[in-house]
Order: C-alpha cells, then sequence, then structure tokens
C-alpha cells in the first residue's frame, strides 16, 4: 500500500497511489556489473494555503535524507522527476506558515499530482482554558504508554532516538536483543528468529500502516517519535497483526501518528 502522511499536523494517512522518490536511501544496489534501471518516477505538487486555498508561491519543498531541494512557483506548483522509488520524509517550509511534512511511499514509473496544505501561523491570543475528552495526540500517548507497561516488546522513545544520533532507521536498531539486520548490497532486512523455523523478516508499520519491509530499513529518523519492537507474534499486541502473520513486528510512529 502507497499513501502521503502527514509527520507534523495531526492529519491521518490519505490512501492514494503514490510513485516516487529520488537520491532516496532506499535502492537495492545493483548485482556483479548489472547497470541498475534509469529512475522512472516523479512527484509533482501545489502548495496551498489550508484556510484560503490560494498557492503558496516560494515555498521551499526537500526531501530529507536527500540532495533534492526545490521551491514552488507563483501558482504555488513544484515537481521532481526521474526519482526513484523508496520511503521520503517531504518538508515544505514558507513565511508565515508552520513548517510541514508528510512521509510519502513511492512506487515505480508513476508521477503523483497532490496539494499540500499549509496551516498558516496563527496571532497570539488571550488563553482560553477548554476541558473535554482527550484529544488525538493524548490518546496515542496513553495507548502507547499502555502496551510499554505490559511488559512484552521493546520500546524506543523519542529522547532515546535523539540521543543515539542515529540518521536511519537501521542504525537505530542495530544492538537491539532478538533482532539482526542482514544488509546485503546497500539493502538492510530486519530479521528475528523462530524457535522452529529458523529467522524471518519482520512485519513492518508506520502509524498504524504496513510498509514495505525493503525501504522502511532505511527511513531517516526525522520526525520520529517513538518505536515498538515486538519479536514474535504471541508478542505484538493484535491489532498489529496480518492474518498470516508467522513473525515480529516493528511499529514506527511519526509525529501524525501521535
Amino acid at each position: 500500500m502507497t499513501y502521503i502522511a502527514h509527520i507534523l499536523s495531526p492529519a491521518a494517512a490519505l490512501g492514494l497511489g503514490i510513485a516516487a522518490s529520488g537520491g532516496a536511501p532506499v535502492q537495492a544496489q545493483a548485482q556483479g556489473h548489472a547497470v541498475s534501471p534509469a529512475p522512472t518516477a516523479g512527484i509533482s505538487g501545489q502548495v496551498v494555503n489550508q484556510q484560503s486555498r490560494l498557492p503558496v508561491s516560494g515555498a521551499r519543498v526537500n526531501l530529507i535524507g536527500t540532495r533534492l531541494r526545490t521551491a514552488t512557483d507563483s501558482g504555488g506548483r513544484f515537481s521532481q522527476a526521474s526519482l526513484d522509488a523508496g520511503t521520503y520524509i517531504l518538508e515544505v517550509r514558507a513565511i508565515g506558515y508552520g513548517v510541514t511534512s508528510w512521509v510519502l511511499h513511492l512506487a515505480d514509473s508513476q508521477t503523483v499530482d497532490y496539494v499540500f496544505e499549509l496551516e498558516p501561523l496563527g496571532v497570539d491570543l488571550e488563553p482560553v482554558i477548554v476541558e473535554g475528552r482527550p484529544g488525538y495526540f493524548q490518546r496515542r500517548m496513553e495507548e502507547f504508554e499502555e502496551r510499554r507497561r505490559s511488559g512484552r516488546g521493546i520500546f524506543i522513545t523519542h529522547d532515546q532516538i535523539e540521543a543515539s544520533h542515529a540518521a536511519t532507521m537501521a542504525d537505530l536498531l542495530r544492538g537491539v536483543p532478538g533482532l539482526r539486520l542482514n544488509c546485503r548490497s546497500g539493502v538492510c532486512t530486519a530479521q528475528m528468529t523462530r524457535t522452529a523455523r529458523g529467522i524471518c523478516a519482520a512485519d513492518w508499520i508506520i502509524d498504524g500502516v504496513p510498509a514495505s519491509m525493503s525501504s522502511t530499513p532505511h527511513l531517516p529518523v526525522v520526525g520520529i517519535v517513538a518505536v515498538e519492537i515486538y519479536r514474535s507474534p504471541s508478542e505484538a499486541p493484535a491489532e498489529f497483526l496480518k492474518a498470516d502473520s508467522q513473525c515480529g513486528v516493528i511499529a514506527i510512529w511519526t509525529k501524525s501518528g501521535f
């Protein structure tokens, strides 16, 4: 499944058939002397004011972890062609707006056009006390802490991620008990031990949505706030398991998922 999901604003993942990614650290190296195929994916977008729907010109667009940077034109549009497939974090900055990011899962041979909404910075007002039910962020935090208190799995918090100085998920997971990273030709696979059947490839989840096993280990940790690692199906919560799950699960939470 491919999708775009907000990181810095609490928007849910959007089920979009997307394709793109360039210069990303998620591509397999060519074997032997084979020539790697030229990147064929691309992304076109328009950055608009979330409230007025007017285009935002001069916004800076950056694919985190790559050298790909551009700016929107007078119509708020930008484009990037010749991209490889993979998982990226796209960041948009503009004067008068909050920095906003999205997780992109991009596939081969497609160009996707998507509207990216920026929320204008608000004007400071007198404080208002609001009482009500817990918000989305608070509920997610409570669920995370409840699973953590259960004593099952391994949990990595935002403070631990920052202290690790890791650049990618593969860097962050090195040394985790019961988890082995098998890296060949620039591609890493997270493997776990099954007592009866040897090793198996862990399933990946980003903000509750299944993710690619081949590209997610290379996802930059920028924007990731927590990670849960379950080394077997019996250890993992039911909501993280697929119908045919035979291995453990690595669940990643970004700022949008929290």
